[in-house]
């Protein structure tokens, strides 16, 4: 068999957590001895190529460059290239039998179309990272406004409430302009149960959806430190929906001596690039955590100083303000013998056995985070007993064998 991946990003230039995963299948199917080859295609926004035209990056992977004319109808502008290569010619070239393709952001719900015109006899699976095909506010299923909340089910009136911009009547031409972009796919892929649920119930047929878990590349754990201080750590992108406000603030509700007793590293990106309203919140949560010695910043990081970081820390935070799928750092904590501290919510609590390999909070506020890591405190062995009931999480030679399966099990 011979596979194409493709990807709404390139993690040499963004590391989420869908292009991560992408990357990592792309890897893995390389080294697969049912594969004849494998190749790589990611959406770039990099000027020097024209809109539709499609470069180099190095031996098997390629850019395309796409730019979004349209958020709501998840349209691409229109290809400006009319010389050099244009994914035409590259899915020419390449004739993979099966195409996976993750995301449709950046690329464009045509983009579907255009792999099954170039390539008729391909099997084509869609990979669904987030609510992206139901939701039209980001793809989070949160409402707009300054009090955010969680959203169950997508719905014309609703929709309008976040995006008033647009009609109600444009949302309900959007979901069938993506029903039927979708449809060009022959099978659909959610990381957990809980976001195939979601498109189930939304109008996916539930016979071509299936669960597959990203994989995560796998790791030695690593050594728990005493207990004393307690090192709390939080990984990733700093979005508001990542949920940085939310931990901060259950240290504010820590009394002074219980905060003398821990210590939270911050290794992530992209707090810069939020609202000045955003970072003004976490600037005025963060300033007495620093004047204590309690909180410090790591920064962003490069995929192979993770263990390093996970080094430092001896449980991983994830308080999501969102459904959230599969997040990547959950595997990743896991795969260095890192517990969990996450929410009882979406993708999160299939990820993490509570009580067996981490916590799990039935309330995403601050006073129930606060409360949770109070238990760590009491009990500076509650860490230890947890990182032993971590079980190794998929890898991607797991994940790619699945795909794998998929695929071949389409008529």
């Amino acid at each position: 068999m011979r596979a194409l991946v493709v990807a709404h990003g390139h993690p040499d230039f963004g590391a989420g957590g869908g292009e991560i995963a992408a990357y990592g299948l792309f890897r893995a199917l390389r080294a697969h001895p049912g594969v004849e080859a494998a190749d790589f295609l990611a959406r770039t926004a990099e000027p020097r190529l024209v809109v539709g035209g499609v470069g180099r990056l190095r031996e098997n992977e390629y850019l395309v460059r796409r730019d979004t004319a349209d958020w709501l109808r998840l349209a691409a502008a229109p290809d400006e290239a009319r010389a050099g290569r244009r994914l035409p010619d590259l899915l020419a070239a390449l004739r993979p039998d099966a195409v996976f393709v993750h995301h449709v952001a950046h690329l464009g719900l045509g983009l579907l179309g255009e792999i099954r015109a170039s390539l008729p006899a391909a099997r084509i699976v869609l990979t669904l990272h987030d609510f992206l095909g139901i939701c039209a506010h980001r793809g989070l299923m949160v409402t707009a406004g300054e009090a955010p909340a969680l959203c169950e089910a997508a719905a014309p009136e609703r929709c309008r409430a976040c995006l008033p911009s647009h009609p109600t009547s444009a949302f309900a031409e959007r979901r069938r302009l993506v029903l039927a972009a979708f449809a060009r796919a022959d099978r659909f892929v959610a990381p957990s149960r809980f976001l195939a649920g979601r498109y189930r119930d939304w109008g996916l047929p539930l016979e071509r959806l299936a669960v597959i878990a990203n994989g995560t590349e796998p790791a030695e754990p690593l050594p728990l430190g005493s207990g004393e201080p307690l090192r709390l750590g939080m990984f990733g992108q700093l979005r508001p929906e990542k949920g940085l406000h939310v931990l901060l603030a259950a240290l504010h509700h820590l009394a002074g001596p219980e905060r003398a007793r821990l210590r939270l590293v911050v290794s992530g990106s992209r707090l810069e690039a939020q609202d000045g309203i955003y970072r003004e919140l976490v600037r005025r949560l963060a300033e007495p955590l620093e004047g204590e010695g309690v909180l410090s910043w790591r920064g962003a990081y490069g995929r192979g100083e993770l263990a390093a970081r996970m080094a430092e820390i001896d449980l991983v935070a994830v308080p999501s303000t969102w459904w959230e799928n599969a997040p990547l750092v959950i595997g990743e904590a896991f795969a260095h013998g890192r517990p969990v501290l996450a929410i009882r919510r979406g993708g999160m609590a299939e990820m993490v056995r509570d009580g067996v390999d981490g916590l799990l909070v039935d309330d995403g506020g601050a006073p129930a985070f606060a409360a949770a890591i109070r238990r760590f405190l009491a009990d500076p062995e509650l860490a230890r007993g947890l990182a032993r009931g971590i079980r190794p999480p998929p890898t991607p030679a797991d994940m790619a064998e699945t795909y794998l399966a998929l695929a071949r099990g389409i008529a």
